[in-house]
């Protein structure tokens, strides 16, 4: 699939407004929309978390209530264990946003929304993992080693290091929303590696539905962060491409939906 043109992307990038008495929308200020705690309100978001999180409830509690075996190989323990600590990195980031002022509010937005997403499939892999009796975390303080391919924790595809949270933290206005959309986007794509590979080749069908689901929900708010960009004319800043013209957005798993 050919990632969208910049200009596709700009072509729909701000929504219509609503009209009429009772309108929830109203400007941001800065040519955006209002927009609730969880993104835009389009019906297709809506309907995408919806479903996203019935699915996702609904096979934790057929995990709980119908198997007593460990149902999990190395691969699907070692997707949660990692997705787990990879997570924990994006509600950072979110949380690094949320406290600074004059930021774009469709952008708070998302943040609260990835926030409130991630928080959630933590706590889905950490109850799956304790259910059977594995620890939430690796204990080796590794990462990746289920894909053949181990690193130190800090070292997972898509992490962010402590330099350019920092940066994150430190950046003000326009440079810090540019630098968010930036650093997200790729941390979306790093988590794209380990997803696909447990979709793959996990085991357990609970574990590869709900890693299919991280990599069609992120691949979308890819999309989302980069028509927020085009919006509100905000570079790519340096160190960093386009996110809606890498390959990682394509992962092999999706072709066989």
């Amino acid at each position: 699939m050919d990632a969208p043109t910049e200009a596709a992307i700009s072509a729909d990038a701000t929504p219509e407004r609503a009209d009429g008495p009772g309108s929830d929308d109203a400007d941001d200020g800065r040519g955006g929309r209002t927009v609730g705690p969880f993104g835009p309100a389009t019906w297709m978001r809506a309907l995408t978390l919806a479903v996203a999180f019935a699915f996702l409830g609904g096979a934790v509690g057929w995990a709980f209530g119908s198997r007593d075996r460990d149902p999990f190989n190395d691969v699907d323990v070692g997707f949660m264990q990692d997705m787990t600590v990879h997570h924990e990195q994006a509600v950072q980031m979110s949380k690094i946003l949320l406290y600074k002022t004059g930021i774009d509010r469709s952008l708070r937005s998302f943040a609260e929304e990835f926030l409130g997403d991630q928080r959630f499939e933590q706590g889905i892999f950490n109850a799956l993992l304790v259910r059977f009796d594995h620890p939430v975390t690796n204990p080796d303080e590794t990462a990746m080693g289920w894909m053949g391919t181990p690193v130190p924790v800090l070292k997972m595809s898509g992490m962010a290091t402590e330099a350019q949270l920092d940066k994150l933290r430190s950046a003000q206005g326009r440079d810090a929303e540019a630098l968010f959309i930036a650093m997200m986007s790729e941390h979306h794509l790093g988590g794209f590696h380990m997803s696909d590979y447990a979709a793959r080749h996990g085991k357990d069908r609970t574990v590869r539905n709900i890693a299919r689901a991280i990599l069609r929900n992120q691949r979308g708010e890819i999309f989302d962060l980069a028509r927020t960009r085009v919006r509100l004319d905000l570079p790519i800043p340096s160190g960093y491409t386009d996110p809606t013209k890498d390959q990682r957005l394509n992962p092999l798993s999706t072709n066989h939906d």
